[in-house]
């Protein structure tokens, strides 16, 4: 594999420069013949691969890294966001925390290769061919999605978004290849993955007549054409776009409005993946009797830290800086008119109804509510999207029972809500669970 090929297609072993309708059903055909083989396969290899793939991408002093940041600035992430998104993705699959991730998932790692209990047996199988339709909101994420089906022995065809393409995730199948050789294990992985780009509509055809399960990660339409358009008798497993917010009561606020630290933590929770990912915070809810004096404090000494955090931003898109300048526009007039105040990149908006989605890139919006009765009044019909919350309250239990109910499925302390939690459910579900079938008998 050489450089030229990295924005190709790899299926099963090959590089394809183009896939073309034609392709497709070779493709699929292929990847149904691939299912038994695949099953025989020891879990224990398979995450030795992956572990010594993970700890690879660990080094940063690896050859990869310079042509990552060549290939991939286009994505508007900086050299350092780049470099921990990867770190990220491979400190989340190394031996010892799947071994965990798996007993707390599934049970035990045995049930991936074969009968385990007494009374019940289970085994976990695969879904079988399982496609995942990838979103472009952090590169890294088709590699996420490909290894959680890869542990539970699916074969995995990846459909990444345009925008992202597949240089990481050549890239990464070339690291992988490698390892398997010299772990004398070759194609026990790459022999049965699939990653490709493909733009037509025709797609869903194909899925519909080989695919034995379907996961989508995207956009809201993304969501709804593959909800009306894919087999129902099938599996589908669907991820569609969410949000999420930090909420702070009066008494924490006042006890942290000279602590560094504290603003340091919520610059990591706005700034963090530039607000693609679906964990960023993008509303700051103060909850209690707060004056507005020391509310606009907070927010200017946000905007600083936002302004002067660690990591660089990377180039913008003109589109995106539009965007910014579009919001920035806004949150002036609504100064004139009284209605908020504005610091660079911090909105403090003087309404208490709503639920802000901002321009992304470093831009937040606080809102102050009187009550916690009054904020679950505000979240409830926006119940469906919201996901993660950053939180620094002083009664946590009450708020995280109350907030639960607004469909808040993750409460994390300030400045953790962008960071990988290896062993809790995503979104209210374990996903290796999802990417298999528990099969009982007596």
């Amino acid at each position: 594999m050489g450089q030229s090929n990295y924005k190709a297609n790899y299926v099963f072993g090959h590089i394809i420069e183009e896939v073309f309708p034609d392709d497709l059903n070779y493709i699929f055909s292929l990847a149904r013949s691939k299912r038994k083989e695949m099953l025989k396969n020891s879990i224990h290899d398979i995450i030795k691969v992956i572990d010594r793939v993970s700890n690879f991408w660990l080094d940063e002093n690896n050859k990869f890294y310079p042509l990552v940041f060549q290939n991939l600035n286009n994505l508007g992430f900086s050299q350092g966001m780049l470099k921990l998104a990867i770190r990220e993705l491979s400190r989340i699959f190394t031996y010892e925390t799947i071994v965990k991730r798996i007993g707390i998932e599934l049970g035990s790692l045995e049930i991936l290769d074969g009968w385990k209990g007494e009374d019940i047996k289970l085994r976990a199988f695969p879904v079988g061919v399982l496609t995942h339709i990838t979103a472009g909101n952090v590169f890294v994420s088709s590699i996420d999605s490909l290894l959680c089906g890869v542990i539970t022995k699916n074969i995995n065809i990846v459909k990444t978004s345009s925008k992202v393409g597949n240089f990481f995730g050549i890239l990464w199948v070339e690291s992988l290849r490698k390892i398997e050789e010299e772990l004398g294990m070759k194609g026990i992985i790459s022999d049965n993955i699939v990653i490709f780009t493909y733009n037509s509509d025709d797609l869903i055809s194909y899925l519909n007549r080989y695919s034995d399960g379907l996961v989508v990660w995207g956009s809201y339409e993304t969501i709804k054409f593959f909800g009306s358009n894919f087999d129902p008798k099938k599996k589908l497993i669907m991820y569609g776009p969410k949000y999420s917010i930090c909420v702070l009561d009066d008494v924490s606020l006042s006890e942290s409005i000279d602590n560094e630290d504290f603003y340091r933590s919520l610059a990591w929770d706005i700034c963090l993946w530039e607000q693609r990912a679906c964990s960023s915070v993008q509303t700051i809810y103060v909850v209690g009797d707060v004056d507005y004096g020391l509310l606009e404090v907070f927010a200017n000494r946000l905007s600083d830290s936002i302004k002067n955090f660690e990591i660089e931003q990377g180039e913008l898109s003109f589109d995106e800086y539009t965007e910014i300048f579009k919001y920035e526009e806004i949150a002036l007039a609504n100064s004139v008119l009284k209605n908020g105040k504005y610091f660079e990149r911090v909105y403090l908006d003087y309404s208490s109804e709503g639920f802000f989605v901002g321009p992304l890139n470093r831009f937040v919006c606080i809102k102050r509510v009187n009550t916690l009765h009054d904020l679950i009044h505000v979240l409830l019909p926006y119940s469906e999207i919201l996901q993660s919350c950053s939180i620094k309250v002083k009664d946590i239990e009450l708020y995280v029972n109350e907030l639960a109910g607004c469909g808040i499925t993750r409460f994390v302390g300030l400045g953790n809500i962008g960071f990988n939690e290896i062993f809790v459910p995503h979104e209210g579900e374990y996903i290796l669970r999802k990417f298999c079938k528990l099969i009982s008998r007596a």
